[in-house]
């Protein structure tokens, strides 16, 4: 009995899933990719309208916005499908240029997290540097575009011969074939681009972190030595160091994730298809969670965003 409702399973479906387990994956992808779009898209419009919102961490911003709700919007439709049909329906040449898409997006997002999280820890920690470093709202869109360029650079030489894409049943998606003899792409994009800049956000909000908290030690130290009570931590330090903690803590979950796949598929090691749909999905939350921690959470956005709610359209004048 058990023998006929596995080969029931298999014949319904290319890799032997029931329709619960198809429904379940598609639903899930499905509410993914529409609550992306329009979480980003909510950023992306109350930082266009809103005058208030117009610093330089608001480009960088309202650039990974863009990344997320591209990912959302060009590459999730067809992962939907796969997860759908089990396979890829697609031509040969669309798998390499989806998977490529696919890490060109990555990329980006990554990158300008990256970049985010420099602009506040020279803001933080080097206040002498920042005007230097990013001294006008063009610097700010010059980085970014220095983003996607380095972006592109990194997801598409396998497009060129350096390594190839294939299709991973498992994962629903083309990608990378992370093989031990593509050690060497391995190395520039697990390696450099998503590890390198892990190493880097982590060293700059532990920066921030130490600078936040020798700058209120100073304050209580010379609160004490004037014979005045130790003062609190400002609201504003505190609400940084949630930011912070709770930033460190989902690029590690979702991107932390995608590397140790990566890494123990070029190891050789065969990752159990619920694991590697689940690495997606985990991905994929990235899209779901920077609008929120970027924008949402952040009170100037918070207002923009009532007043946007409230008035049916932002009103600058108020």
């Amino acid at each position: 009995m058990q023998n006929i409702s596995q080969t029931a399973r298999s014949s319904h479906d290319p890799i032997g899933r029931s329709p619960s387990e198809i429904g379940l994956a598609v639903t899930l992808s499905i509410l993914f990719c529409i609550t992306s779009i329009l979480d980003n898209l909510l950023v992306i419009y109350v930082v266009h309208k809103d005058s208030r919102l117009k610093s330089l961490t608001y480009v960088f911003i309202f650039n990974l916005a863009l990344t997320d709700i591209s990912m959302a919007s060009l590459h999730m439709p067809f992962w939907i499908i796969t997860l759908r049909t089990g396979t890829w329906i697609f031509s040969e040449k669309w798998c390499g240029l989806s998977a490529a898409l696919m890490m060109t997006l990555g990329a980006a997002s990554i990158l300008t997290m990256g970049l985010i999280a420099f602009n506040r820890y020279i803001r933080v920690a080097k206040p002498a540097l920042y005007n230097y470093l990013f001294p006008s709202k063009r610097m700010a869109i010059f980085y970014c575009v220095i983003v996607w360029i380095a972006s592109i650079l990194a997801a598409t030489p396998p497009l060129y011969g350096w390594g190839k894409m294939i299709y991973y049943p498992s994962y629903a998606v083309c990608g990378f074939d992370w093989k031990i003899e593509n050690i060497s792409y391995t190395i520039v994009t697990v390696g450099g681009v998503i590890n390198g800049t892990t190493v880097s956000i982590f060293y700059c909000y532990y920066k921030i972190y130490k600078t936040l908290k020798e700058s209120t030690q100073n304050l209580n130290s010379h609160s004490v030595q004037d014979g005045a009570a130790p003062s609190a931590r400002p609201e504003t330090d505190v609400r940084l160091l949630k930011t912070c903690f709770t930033v460190v803590c989902v690029f590690l979950m979702s991107w932390g994730t995608v590397s140790v796949a990566m890494s123990l598929e070029t190891a050789g090691f065969v990752i159990p298809r619920e694991i590697s749909v689940s690495v997606i999905f985990i991905m994929n939350t990235s899209c779901l969670v920077n609008p929120i921690i970027y924008g949402i959470m952040n009170p100037q956005f918070k207002e923009a965003f009532k007043r946007a709610l409230k008035l049916g359209s932002l009103n600058n004048n108020h």
